[in-house]
């Protein structure tokens, strides 16, 4: 993980993918998400681009320069990977439907993406799944954690195990203890953690996340938050130790054509003073949501403003949300563009302010801070 927080963009949702190669670099985002399941009817492909010279893989999904993060669980489908009787691997859900994928298969697709960062294959339990499937899918996830570790030693790609079990602590444990013998490999970095996005309490995900970080106190383990990578969620998990984060929701908003207003980030380290520097607690969190508007929004009223008036972003600076509102009645797919760039634009200023943070050793008391606008 090369900085803190890292922003992993799930950039396959809402209209990214309908941007031309100059549009995307005008967002500049560093960070890509890969589902496996998209890929794995392009392995003949793929491999065939291994053996040509005038155009590399990342040339040819148009994700150059970027860090690539590859996993099998993409919140972008309700059933990405179901569990399966198969020791040796999983269902997973791909173009031409759900088919079986083995471990083996998942680590020689690895091996020809070539990612930065790998999470390890797992099962997407059902959220009322009992005991014995929560430890069967357990044992499973941590072999094939092991086999990833072994087969990909000599490779330079970082490795990530997958901890499930939705926000039961019991679950969590077994899943962690499962997976303990990975701090000895090299290779290992740490842990994607699952399930932290369903409707539950804050803290509910608060006592999950501690009896994980329990398992593994005293030892150099990085966590990945999977999932939508909602502000709320980045901010809670930045101040417990969370250092990278799944994002999907600046596309997500997009495509539901809704637009981030966030309130703003700069604060004078006076207005920091008051604030304690302690973790964020759950009930800090209560009741906090960020602000978005809906469009199209009513063309009566006069809206012929910026989306945000004191936002840099292309949008803001060249469009007014009457515009867009026109272009959203016209079903006109530059409006999702339009909303795609802001929205990344907020979550970028975001990620800035906090590593400034970071290195400010003001990170608590800045969210504080930010949380009384909310």
């Amino acid at each position: 993980m090369k900085k803190s927080p890292l922003f992993i963009y799930t950039t396959r949702m809402g209209s990214y993918y309908h941007l031309t190669p100059f549009n995307q670099q005008t967002l500049n985002l560093d960070t890509c998400l890969l589902s496996a399941g998209d890929f794995l009817h392009m392995e003949n492909t793929l491999k065939l681009l291994q053996s040509e010279t005038n155009i590399s893989f990342r040339q040819y999904i148009n994700q150059e320069n970027k860090i690539l993060y590859m996993t099998s669980i993409d919140s972008y489908k309700m059933k990405c990977v179901e569990g399966s009787s198969n020791k040796d691997g999983v269902k997973i859900a791909q173009l031409e439907g759900i088919k079986p994928m083995t471990n083996q298969q998942y680590i020689e697709l690895a091996k020809t993406i070539n990612p930065e960062m790998l999470v390890s294959l797992t099962e997407k339990l059902e959220i009322q799944a009992g005991q014995k499937s929560t430890k069967r899918s357990s044992a499973k996830s941590a072999k094939f954690l092991k086999e990833s570790l072994d087969q990909l030693k000599d490779t330079q790609i970082s490795i990530y195990g997958a901890i499930q079990g939705g926000l039961d602590t019991v679950s969590k444990i077994i899943a962690a203890e499962e997976q303990k013998f990975a701090i000895d490999y090299p290779n290992f970095k740490g842990f994607t953690l699952f399930g932290f996005n369903q409707g539950s309490t804050w803290q509910e995900k608060e006592d999950a996340l501690s009896v994980v970080q329990s398992v593994f106190d005293g030892y150099n383990v990085q966590y990945i938050l999977a999932g939508y990578g909602d502000i709320l969620s980045i901010l809670w998990g930045l101040s417990w130790g969370i250092e990278g984060f799944e994002i999907e929701e600046p596309f997500r908003f997009a495509q539901d054509l809704k637009v981030l207003l966030p309130p703003k980030f700069d604060a004078k380290d006076s207005e920091l003073e008051q604030f304690s520097d302690d973790k964020i607690n759950f009930y800090e969190l209560e009741g906090k949501k960020i602000n978005y508007l809906n469009f199209p929004i009513n063309s009566d009223v006069k809206e012929n403003v910026p989306l945000n008036p004191e936002c840099q972003c292309f949008s803001c600076q060249n469009h007014t949300k009457l515009y867009i509102s026109h272009l959203v009645e016209c079903k006109e797919m530059n409006a999702q563009v339009l909303l795609t760039i802001h929205n990344t634009y907020q979550y970028q200023k975001l990620q800035q302010k906090l590593q400034e943070m970071q290195n400010k050793k003001q990170l608590n008391q800045w969210i504080r801070w930010y949380l009384q606008f909310l």
